[in-house]
C-alpha cells in the first residue's frame, strides 16, 4: 500500500503547484494589465454563439488610451472592424464623443457624451475589445477573491507558442451558480490563458460555456487573440481625436432610432405567404376562419426560448378547437439546425421561415412579437416581449373569441 499511498500524495502536490503557479501567473499578468495605458493592438476574434454551428472570424485593429473615470468606457479609442464578408465599420470615442462610420458609403454619425450618454451605454455592448489591455478591470483575467474562493478551480497546463511568441498556457474552471427559476442551466464555464512568457501579457484567452436550455445542451465559444500589440508607446494621441475622422466621410447627428408603432387592433392583419420547415407554403389567407396566434421569434433571442413552452401549451389545448399557433422566423434558415432545434425543445406547431419582409409588414422591433388574429383575419390582441403574465392574458382572449361566432 505504501507506494501506492506515495504515489497519490506526489500526484496531489504536483496539482496544489500546478495551481499555484497559475494562480501565480494569472495574477502576474493582472498586474501588467493594470499597468497598460495606451497601446494599439491587432485582434482576431473568434465566436461560436449557442444558436448557431459555425464559428465566425472577425478582425479589429485598435488604438485606445485609458480614461480614470469615464462612467461609458475604461478607455478612449479609435479602431476598425472587419467582418468575414470583406465590410469594415470606424467606431470612435474621445471620451466627450462617440462616431460610427461606414467606409462602404463615407457616412459618419456623432453621439455628443453630454446629450446622448444614456443612449452611448445602452450600445456599448456592441462593441468588442481586447478586454485585458483596454478595461479597468483587465477582465476576464482573475484576481483577488477569485484566487482565494472555492467557485474557481486552477490548472497550468504548460508551455505553447501562439504566433510564434512562447506562452504560459493556463486553465480556470468557473463553478455555474444556477438559478433555480431560471429557462437555462450553467453546466461549465471554462477561460484558457495564453500568457506571453516574456512581458505576462495575455496575448490569447478563450471562454466556453455548456448549458442546457429546454432539454438541449447548448454550446457557446468565443476565443480573442492578439495577432500584434504595442503598450504604453503612445506618443502622440491625435488618432484619438475628432480630427482623426477623414474629410470625405458625411458626418451628421445622431438621432434615436423610434420603433414603429405595432399594427393597431381591429385592422386586417397583413397576408403572408412562407415556407415551413418542410418546404410546405403557408399563408395567412389560407387560414381564415380559424383563430391564428402569430409568434415572430428567431433562436438568439433568450426571451423568445422563455415563450416556446407556453406556446406549445396553447398549441396543444387549442388546435382542435379552432386555433393555429404560428412562429416566423425573419433570420434563421433550414441550415441552422432548425428542425432539431425545436424538436428538443418540443415545439410541434407550425414554424414558417423567410419572415424578413412579413415582420417589416407588422413593424416589428423587439423579440417576441405575437399577433393573435381573430377568424375573420382581424387583429385583437398584441404583445411584444414575453412574461408570465402574458400566458394567462392569451388564453383569456383566445377562450373569449373562440366562442364568438363569425
Amino acid at each position: 500500500m505504501k507506494p501506492i499511498l506515495l504515489c497519490t500524495s506526489l500526484l496531489f502536490y504536483c496539482y496544489l503547484i500546478s495551481a499555484q503557479d497559475a494562480k501565480t501567473i494569472l495574477q502576474k499578468s493582472y498586474d501588467q494589465c493594470q499597468a497598460v495605458r495606451n497601446g494599439y493592438y491587432e485582434m482576431a476574434r473568434y465566436w461560436k454563439s449557442m444558436t448557431k454551428k459555425d464559428t465566425s472570424v472577425t478582425l479589429y485593429n485598435c488604438h485606445f488610451k485609458k480614461l480614470e473615470n469615464d462612467t461609458i468606457y475604461s478607455s478612449a479609442f479609435h479602431y476598425t472592424v472587419t467582418w468575414k464578408d470583406g465590410s469594415k465599420q470606424e467606431v470612435m470615442y474621445t471620451g466627450d464623443e462617440f462616431i460610427t462610420a461606414s467606409p462602404k458609403d463615407s457616412s459618419a454619425e456623432i453621439m455628443s457624451k453630454s446629450k446622448w450618454a444614456s443612449d452611448i451605454k445602452k450600445y456599448a455592448h456592441n462593441y468588442k475589445f481586447y478586454s485585458p489591455l483596454t478595461t479597468r478591470k483587465s477582465s476576464p483575467l482573475p484576481h483577488d477573491s477569485a484566487f482565494i474562493d472555492n467557485n474557481h478551480v486552477f490548472k497550468f497546463i504548460g508551455q505553447e507558442k501562439i504566433n510564434g511568441t512562447s506562452c504560459f498556457h493556463l486553465q480556470m474552471n468557473e463553478v455555474p451558480q444556477n438559478d433555480s427559476a431560471e429557462t437555462y442551466q450553467v453546466l461549465r464555464i471554462e477561460y484558457h490563458f495564453w500568457i506571453n512568457s516574456a512581458d505576462y501579457i495575455p496575448i490569447q484567452y478563450s471562454i466556453a460555456y455548456d448549458l442546457l436550455m429546454n432539454n438541449d445542451t447548448m454550446y457557446q465559444y468565443e476565443l480573442d487573440r492578439l495577432n500584434k500589440y504595442e503598450i504604453n508607446h503612445m506618443k502622440d494621441d491625435s488618432i484619438l481625436k475628432l480630427s482623426s475622422i477623414p474629410d470625405y466621410y458625411l458626418l451628421k447627428d445622431y438621432t434615436p432610432w423610434k420603433s414603429p408603432p405595432l399594427l393597431p387592433l381591429d385592422t386586417i392583419a397583413p397576408d403572408w405567404e412562407l415556407p415551413s420547415l418542410n418546404g410546405e407554403k403557408i399563408s395567412l389567407k389560407s387560414l381564415r376562419g380559424q383563430l391564428v396566434l402569430i409568434d415572430f421569434f428567431y433562436k438568439s433571442c433568450y426571451p423568445c426560448m422563455q415563450a416556446l413552452p407556453a406556446l406549445q401549451s396553447i398549441s396543444e389545448k387549442y388546435k382542435n378547437k379552432g386555433m393555429r399557433v404560428i412562429g416566423i422566423d425573419p433570420f434563421d434558415t433550414k441550415e441552422d439546425d432548425m428542425g432539431p432545434f425545436l424538436s428538443k425543445r418540443g415545439v410541434t406547431y407550425t414554424i414558417l421561415m423567410e419572415g424578413k419582409d412579413a415582420s417589416t409588414q407588422y413593424r416589428v422591433s423587439g423579440y417576441p412579437t405575437m399577433y393573435l388574429v381573430d377568424k375573420t383575419g382581424k387583429i385583437i390582441f398584441v404583445q411584444e416581449g414575453y412574461g408570465k403574465d402574458v400566458d394567462d392574458t392569451l388564453v383569456e382572449v383566445i377562450e373569449k373569441n373562440l366562442k364568438a361566432k363569425l
